[in-house]
């Protein structure tokens, strides 16, 4: 058995808080039994063509509008995914000169990547505040599968994100009926619920939420924070806690503590949880800081 490389690369702007302009080096590997000059009678030329062609369109572009969040990862897997009639044997993806990320066809579904590539191209958009434009992407994924909860739960993201949770409700009650389990859905639908103020069902929710993400310190805080609208403050103390307990580096969390610990009285404990959440966003250490997480 013997390998045959192609080597290349592009440059290429990228991210979602600050944009930044990287180059990537890229190699092509195909394993098989020498012939004639060639691995498995592989035309050379045709795949050394098809990657240029890939990495001539990346070349200069705006990487989360191709791929979605520009990792070194999904860049291999998208291509992988371009090159897939030529069977690969792996895609390495190189920034600097020796860090590199490596995928092989195992780890990729092929049938699957067009809807996760299109789902994730739909994060990028919302994580840019492009709430619309990624409703059009989603529909599009729908309109090809039925069944696809991310997809109905991300559109329900969006909708919430404009302010209209009457849809955002019925996108994540579709994502529950296709995955009973997906706790991500429950904690979106307990968000909608709070909106709504149907206080019957936002708490029960983010039970069901906790249940399934028992690990979530945004499901936590978010209960937390519907307990504060009851006024139930001992309740939302401990929520909060439990979340800034599962991520120390949440600044919300030590915010909406806050709030609970003024109402309570406890003006000290409050003020030390304010100085916090200042310390984290002002450090750039808080772990949700330019997400769009509800």
């Amino acid at each position: 058995m013997a390998r045959l490389g192609i080597l290349d690369n592009f440059t290429a702007t990228h991210g979602t808080r600050c944009l930044r302009e990287d180059m990537f080096g890229v190699e092509v590997i195909f394993s098989g039994k020498i012939r004639n000059g060639f691995v498995d009678g592989l035309d050379y030329d045709s795949p050394v063509s098809a990657l240029r062609g890939v990495l001539s369109s990346m070349n200069g572009a705006y990487l989360d509008d191709i791929i979605g969040r520009a990792t070194d990862e999904n860049i291999a897997l998208y291509i992988l995914f371009s090159l897939r009639k030529w069977l690969p044997h792996s895609v390495r993806v190189y920034e600097g000169n020796s860090k590199y990320v490596e995928v092989s066809p195992s780890d990729l579904d092929f049938n699957e990547y067009p809807s996760y590539l299109a789902l994730s191209k739909a994060k990028s958009l919302l994580m840019r505040e492009r709430p619309s434009d990624a409703i059009e992407e989603l529909n599009q994924i729908i309109s090809m599968n039925h069944d696809f909860a991310d997809a109905y739960n991300l559109r329900g993201r969006c909708h919430k994100y404009m302010d209209r949770y009457d849809l955002a409700l019925l996108d994540y009650m579709r994502a529950l009926i296709i995955n009973p389990d997906f706790g991500e859905a429950y904690r979106n639908l307990g968000n909608a619920y709070y909106y709504l103020d149907d206080n019957d069902q936002t708490i029960p929710v983010f039970t069901k939420a906790i249940e399934l993400m028992p690990n979530s310190a945004l499901a936590y805080n978010n209960r937390g924070f519907a307990y504060q609208k009851l006024e139930e403050f001992e309740l939302a103390a401990q929520d909060h806690t439990k979340a800034i307990e599962i991520d120390p580096n949440y600044a919300e969390a030590y915010g909406d503590r806050g709030d609970v610990f003024m109402a309570l009285g406890m003006k000290d404990l409050a003020e030390r949880d304010y100085q916090k959440a200042r310390e984290l966003a002002d450090s750039g250490n808080d772990t949700y800081a330019g997400i769009v997480m509800y």
